[in-house]
């Protein structure tokens, strides 16, 4: 992702942050929409996946700057989703229901390079997610880079 691609999503973010409420209910009627099934791997009462569903956001568009702290995050995660029975095609859905959503949220600012940003940042955690399906075990690497930007505490 560029420079300018993260700048643009953590501007977005802080947009649909005001509106986290609507948003997160409009997300999951989307996501069970696309898979009916997903209802019984999540769940929660509505304001609860909702809180979930912008503090995840949250941490990998803080961590964006950050992607191997990005990466322990949703790899940890996929991990999570995986032992639940949730599988690379939900994973799928789960980013074609974001995008819908935000999308739907941002109206006519969702074009040219806003869309851009959004889908490149959806295929990244897509692809994290998808790639640590596959992993077992945690791979660490030098301190202070499992430890995401998004997580550590500010003086």
């Amino acid at each position: 992702m560029t420079p300018q691609q993260i700048t643009c999503i953590q501007k977005n973010f802080r947009t649909i942050s005001a509106v986290s409420r609507p948003f997160s209910r409009l997300y999951y009627l989307r996501l069970f929409q696309l898979s009916p099934e997903l209802k019984r791997h999540i769940n929660s009462h509505a304001d609860y996946k909702g809180r979930k569903l912008f503090a995840l956001l949250g941490a990998a568009v803080r961590s964006l700057d950050n992607i191997d702290g990005l990466q322990v995050v949703v790899s940890s995660l996929g991990r999570r989703y995986t032992a639940q029975g949730i599988d690379n095609q939900h994973f799928a859905l789960m980013s074609q229901a974001l995008l819908e959503t935000l999308e739907m949220a941002l109206g006519d600012e969702f074009t040219g390079d806003v869309a851009v940003a959004w889908t490149a940042g959806s295929a990244l955690l897509l692809e994290t997610l998808s790639e640590s399906t596959a992993k077992t075990t945690v791979e660490h690497c030098p301190w202070g880079k499992e430890i995401p930007i998004a997580l550590a505490v500010v003086n």
